[in-house]
């Protein structure tokens, strides 16, 4: 059989309520010559037998199972099986417009582009609307350090990577593999964008991300907060190693910054969610601290697969001890 020239990775886990529709998308695209590679992560409900019913529908969707182990060993396990010469990503809960594969590849195609960009709505399934993201790149074909400190300042394009096809080669030639962390797509998109030569972005929104109360951003916890913080300790070291850090010191800073801010509010929310402000300043100055080493200039580089760890770690609010009131002894 012929390889595909596009292999759609979806990690799979407990999105029975979103999964038809996101896979109904898939089913419907434009662009024919692709595979599909599904992984469910060991969902409790009904995600499996749903996604199996497309499997059985559609000769080119593949179902893989395994245990519960995050969203990035489930991508892992796919690139590990996928053939297509184009890789995607798709969350589960998402969905993509009819033309999604068709004009992301022509696009890559036409401008010999080793990852294709384009822009995305924010869908909110409570009030069914869907709004266009705004601040999105200008359309057009970038370099690879022009598109790299965009990319690092989060503004114009942005750290997901479900928006892009990306060529099988930047993967392989370069034994990448998806970091077991939240925001491991904050810690990947750039190694991506280092290895490629030209970047296309394309002004039109071609996928569709579901916002609920559920997803990463929605349910902070202080597991997640720190692995926020490690994103950018990641990039750093990924940068530092490559010799290449010099070249885009300015866009680390300016984005760190932006990481603080963004931190502080998860920081107040872990609080409020748990109606405890007790050792809340410490935390903020825990996270200050942090990317200040990240971003700073005393920042020392781990080698191999060893990730930096955050060197001032965010902690759970204690729990308030409930002061018993003691009962007035009645005298006779």
């Amino acid at each position: 059989m012929k390889s595909p020239e596009i292999s759609l990775i979806i990690p799979v886990y407990n999105v029975e309520k979103y999964l038809t529709r996101a896979l109904k998308s898939v089913e419907e695209q434009t662009f024919k010559n692709f595979e599909v590679i599904i992984v469910d992560d060991g969902s409790t409900d009904k995600s499996v037998e749903i996604a199996e019913e497309f499997c059985k529908k559609n000769k080119n969707f593949y179902l893989i199972k395994q245990q519960n182990k995050g969203p990035a060993a489930a991508r892992n396990t796919a690139l590990d099986s996928c053939k297509g010469k184009y890789i995607g990503f798709m969350d589960s809960d998402d969905y993509l417009e009819p033309k999604f594969l068709e004009l992301l590849y022509d696009a890559a195609i036409k401008n010999d582009a080793d990852i294709s960009c384009c822009n995305f709505n924010f869908y909110y399934p409570e009030k069914n609307l869907k709004l266009y993201m705004p601040f999105n790149s200008i359309p057009g074909v970038y370099s690879k350090t022009k598109a790299l400190k965009k990319l690092i300042l989060d503004i114009g394009t942005h750290y997901f990577v479900w928006n892009k096809l990306t060529k099988r080669e930047l993967f392989f030639e370069n034994n990448f593999k998806f970091d077991e962390m939240y925001f491991e797509d904050i810690a990947a998109s750039p190694r991506l964008f280092y290895y490629a030569n030209k970047i296309v972005f394309s002004g039109k929104a071609l996928y569709n991300y579901t916002s609920r109360e559920t997803s990463i951003l929605h349910s902070m916890n202080v597991k997640k907060i720190n692995d926020f913080i490690k994103s950018l300790g990641v990039i750093r070291n990924f940068l530092e190693n490559e010799k290449a850090y010099k070249d885009y010191r300015k866009h680390i800073w300016i984005y760190s910054q932006k990481a603080k801010i963004v931190c502080y509010y998860y920081v107040f929310m872990l609080h409020a969610k748990e109606k405890n402000f007790s050792k809340f300043l410490e935390n903020i100055s825990s996270a200050t601290k942090s990317i200040d080493y990240f971003a700073g200039n005393l920042f020392k580089p781990t080698k191999g697969e060893n990730l930096p760890e955050v060197p001032y770690p965010i902690i759970k609010p204690p729990k308030k001890v409930k002061i018993k009131k003691k009962k007035m002894k009645k005298h006779a």
